[in-house]
């Protein structure tokens, strides 16, 4: 694969069939890539291709009851990208199957050089900022086979509000963004030993989806509680003028934390009590510090964080290869690998979503607001 500076950016409309094959049409390598890449790590912890491929047809069915236009847009993905409506689904549902692969793999006390995922989120309140803007961080961190399969989404559209959000090339619900409205979304994997007691509820990536689709901040919180869940997630949800929520979900428990002097962080452990045993830090010990050092590294922003501060943070190598910025640990088998595939600041105000396409420490973080 070739390298490149900056993740490439997609603008689609309303039509969500039409979103989706332009999508799997510009992205068909990358679709395929990333549909391999999830095959192998299921196998390499023990879910063989053609379980993972029949578990997403499954999937499949529960989706398209699900929200009729995610599904349509899926089987637009589909072909554009010449791939099976399985693969897309494997891809779309892939949350829900590596999360309940990660926590059997806890629950086998599988040593800690198999970290999976290590995701740290942050979000700021205007009177902590140096601009007065509400901003929401994020280092995604996942599989490096991922890394550089990813793209800018764009949606301008009259019948919802518009977006931009970051997804892999063949997710349609994408992950971190903003929407025209100010509303903006990043978050964390969580692992609970009480996940998949509620199978086939709405998907992960579906919600977050649903989330950038909503028309007032109220509406943007009722995808994560409205519904019981498949498996646990953290949720930081902002809005524009200064309000953050950070929402903690196991599958019949919600949580809630609020900044406290401003500020928010969370990593992949549970904070709030009520959601049964926390199975990330089992095998991603590294998450028990990386909430607290980003607190401790934004703070010295004092009530003036700016744009540089939060970029220093989230440049950290602190415990390096398993840091904030974390890199591939070459201990660990080629499919579990993990590296910060991406990175994102949102300015809420500004409706616009700053990109670095890896690791903060090597790329630069690239402007894309909803509007152009």
């Amino acid at each position: 694969m070739t390298s490149r500076k900056h993740m490439p950016a997609l603008t689609v409309g309303d039509n969500a069939y039409e979103r989706g094959l332009k999508h799997g049409q510009q992205f068909a390598s990358d679709v395929a890539a990333n549909v391999e890449t999830y095959l192998l790590r299921f196998e390499a912890s023990g879910l063989p291709r053609a379980e993972a491929l029949e578990e997403a047809m499954r999937w499949q069915h529960a989706m398209e009851s699900q929200n009729a236009e995610y599904a349509e847009e899926m089987l637009g993905l589909a072909k554009g990208s010449g791939q099976s409506a399985a693969a897309i689904a494997l891809l779309n549902a892939r949350y829900e199957i590596a999360f309940m692969i990660f926590g059997k793999d806890a629950r086998k006390q599988e040593q800690a050089t198999n970290e999976t995922d290590g995701c740290t989120t942050f979000g700021l309140l205007s009177d902590v900022t140096a601009d007065g803007h509400t901003w929401l961080g994020q280092n995604w961190d996942w599989i490096a086979g991922v890394h550089q399969r990813t793209l800018v989404l764009r949606i301008q559209r009259k019948n919802k509000p518009s977006l931009v959000c970051m997804t892999e090339a063949g997710i349609v619900g994408g992950k971190m963004g903003v929407n025209e409205l100010g509303i903006g979304l990043v978050e964390n994997g969580l692992a609970s030993h009480l996940d998949g007691c509620n199978p086939y509820q709405k998907p992960f990536h579906m919600r977050c989806r649903e989330v950038l689709d909503a028309d007032c901040y109220a509406n943007a919180l009722s995808p994560i509680v409205a519904t019981k869940r498949t498996c646990s997630a953290n949720f930081v949800i902002g809005g524009a003028q200064g309000e953050i929520i950070d929402l903690e979900t196991s599958p019949n428990h919600v949580s809630y934390l609020l900044p406290q002097q401003g500020i928010v962080t969370h990593s992949n452990h549970f904070l709030g009590a009520g959601h049964g045993d926390s199975q990330m830090e089992k095998v991603s010990p590294g998450t028990l510090f990386r909430a607290a050092r980003m607190r401790r590294l934004l703070e010295k922003g004092e009530r003036s964080i700016d744009v540089a501060t939060m970029i220093a943070a989230m440049s950290d190598h602190f415990s390096f290869p398993h840091a904030l910025c974390r890199h591939p640990d070459p201990k660990q088998a080629p499919a579990k690998q993990t590296m910060t595939t991406g990175a994102v600041l949102i300015d809420l105000e500004q409706r616009t979503m700053h990109v670095a396409d890896g690791p903060p420490c090597e790329f630069s973080f690239v402007a894309h607001t909803v509007s152009q």
